[in-house]
C-alpha cells in the first residue's frame, strides 16, 4: 500500500513531537512492507513560494514544498491556502497513493488538503495533534492567558484573535493596538483584522475538511471530547494514543537517578506549557530544600509572535539552581531524559499525550506535572495521583522536595501506554477499513 503522509515537518526539519510521530510511523509501516512518502512545507524562504522538492532520506521520498511565512494582514492564508492544494493535487497525480495520512494541516498547509484527496477518490485519516482545527491559537487558551474551555461561537474567538495579549508587546503599543483594533473591528474589520464572519469561513472550511476525511484519529480521550462537540461524528473518529519504538528506552530502564537530583523541562517557553509556575516552584523548592544540592534544567526556546516578550519575562526570575539546557537530537532524547531524577510539566492547556511525558513513561523517570486531561491519560493511574492542580507553584514544590526526600523515584513498572508494533496493528487495521483492501 502507498502511503503518503501529509505533516507540519519531518527530520532533520522538523524535531517537536508531531514531527517525531510521524517519523515513526513512516518508519514503521515501511518496515512492514508499505510504501510511504512524505510531503511537509518548508518555510526558510530558501527556494521560491510553492517549489516542489524531492528528496529522498533514511531511503523515503520526501516532497518539500517550500512555502515561507508571509507578513500579511489576511486571516485566510493562516488556514487555507488554494495554491498549496494545487500542488499537493498534481503530487496526487503523480505519486498515485492509496490512501493520505494528515498529522497536520495548518502553518504553511492548507484545510482544503483532505478534500483534494477525496475528489481524487483517495481516502484520507487526520490524526489529531493539537486544538488548531477549532481554535486558531491552537490550545483553547485565550488572549488574557486563561483556558476558555472552547471552542466557542466565532465572535467570541475572533475578539481573542485580534486582541493582542499580555506578552505580545511593550504596554503603551500594546494599548494602542488593542485601541485600534476595536475601532477596526467595529466597522467590519476591512480586511484588516478578524470579525465573526472570517472565524465563520475557518469554520466552515473546517469542517468541509472533516466531511472530506474517512476518519479522524485522536490521540487522548479529551482531544476526543472537544471534537465531538464541535460536531465530529463519533463513528468517524477514532481514539489512539501515540506510540514509538521504544527499543532505546528500554535499554536504559536500569539508569541510576543522578545525583544530585536533576529536574528537567522539556517544552516551548511559552505560556500554555507553564514556565512561569515551574520558575516560581523553583524559587519556593530552595527555600524547602536549604542547602540540599539539585537543579532544574530547561531544554526549549523561546516563542516568537503572540508571545514574544514571555520568555524573558520569565526567565529573569531564574534562581541559581535553573539552567538552560543545550539543545539535543531526537535521538539523544534517552540517554537526556534518563539524566533526570524526574521531568516537570506544569502545562496550563490540556495537552494531547505530551511525547516527553510518554518518553519518561518508557523509561520509567517519574513525570511531575499538572492534572490536565492529556497528562493524566499519559501516565498509570498511580502517577497520575501525584499530578498537582494548574498554576499551584507551592503544591508542584512540594512534589519536587518528594523526589529530593526520595519518596518519589523511578517508577516500577515503566513502559508505553501501547507499544510501538500494537500500535502499527492498529494503523494498518485503519487503513484497511477505509481502503477495502489489506497492505
Amino acid at each position: 500500500m502507498r502511503v503518503l503522509f501529509v505533516t507540519l515537518g519531518y527530520p532533520p526539519r522538523g524535531r517537536y513531537g508531531t514531527e517525531f510521530y510521524t517519523h515513526q510511523l513512516v518508519h514503521g509501516l515501511a518496515a512492514r512492507g508499505y510504501e510511504p512518502c512524505v510531503f511537509h512545507p518548508v518555510r526558510d524562504g530558501s527556494k521560491p513560494r510553492y517549489t516542489l522538492e524531492r528528496v529522498v532520506e533514511e531511503g523515503i521520498p520526501v516532497h518539500l514544498l517550500h512555502n515561507p511565512g508571509e507578513r500579511t494582514s489576511r486571516f485566510e492564508p493562516s488556514y487555507r491556502d488554494t495554491e498549496v492544494e494545487r500542488v499537493f493535487a498534481e503530487l496526487l497525480t503523480r505519486t498515485k497513493p492509496d490512501l493520505v495520512h494528515f498529522t497536520y494541516l495548518l502553518w504553511g498547509l492548507s484545510v482544503g488538503l483532505p478534500a483534494v484527496a477525496h475528489a481524487a477518490g483517495i481516502p484520507s485519516v487526520i490524526t489529531l495533534t493539537d486544538y488548531g482545527l477549532l481554535c486558531h491559537r491552537g490550545q483553547m487558551f485565550d488572549g488574557t492567558l486563561a483556558r476558555c474551555d472552547g471552542p466557542h461561537p466565532p465572535a467570541v474567538c475572533a475578539k481573542c484573535i485580534r486582541e493582542p495579549g499580555p506578552y505580545d508587546l511593550p504596554p503603551l503599543a500594546r494599548a494602542a493596538k488593542r485601541a485600534a483594533v476595536r475601532t477596526l473591528a467595529a466597522f467590519g474589520g476591512f480586511g484588516r483584522v478578524v470579525v465573526e464572519r472570517d472565524l465563520a469561513r475557518r469554520e466552515s472550511a473546517v469542517a468541509e475538511a472533516f466531511d472530506a476525511a474517512s476518519l479522524l484519529i485522536a490521540p487522548t480521550r479529551a482531544l476526543a471530547a472537544a471534537f465531538l462537540k464541535k460536531g465530529v461524528p463519533s463513528e468517524k473518529l477514532v481514539e489512539l494514543v501515540y506510540s514509538f519504538d521504544d527499543t532505546p528506552y528500554v535499554a536504559l530502564r536500569g539508569a541510576a537517578a543522578p545525583d544530585p537530583p536533576r529536574f528537567g523541562f522539556l517544552a516551548q517557553f511559552a505560556p500554555h506549557k507553564g514556565l512561569a509556575t515551574l520558575i516560581e516552584a523553583a524559587r519556593l523548592l530552595e527555600r524547602l530544600a536549604g542547602d540540599r544540592p539539585w537543579e532544574l534544567v530547561l531544554h526549549g526556546a523561546p516563542v516568537g509572535g503572540r508571545h514574544a516578550l514571555y520568555a524573558d519575562h520569565v526567565l529573569q526570575r531564574m534562581g541559581a539552581r535553573v539552567r538552560i539546557g543545550a539543545p539535543f537530537e531526537p535521538e539523544e532524547a534517552p540517554a537526556v531524559i534518563s539524566g533526570f531524577s524526574a521531568i516537570v510539566l506544569p502545562s496550563e492547556w490540556d495537552e494531547n499525550a505530551p511525547l516527553s511525558v510518554l518518553q519518561a513513561r518508557a523509561l520509567g523517570v517519574p513525570v511531575l506535572g499538572t492534572n490536565v486531561a492529556g497528562i493524566a491519560e499519559a501516565l498509570t493511574p498511580e502517577a497520575a495521583k501525584r499530578l498537582v492542580p494548574i498554576g499551584d507553584a507551592e503544591a508542584l514544590a512540594r512534589r519536587m522536595q518528594d523526589v529530593l526526600d526520595g519518596t518519589i523515584g523511578r517508577e516500577p513498572a515503566p513502559g508505553l501506554p501501547l507499544r510501538l508494533d500494537a500500535h502499527l496493528d492498529k494503523i494498518a487495521a485503519l487503513y484497511a477499513r477505509i481502503s477495502g483492501s489489506a497492505s
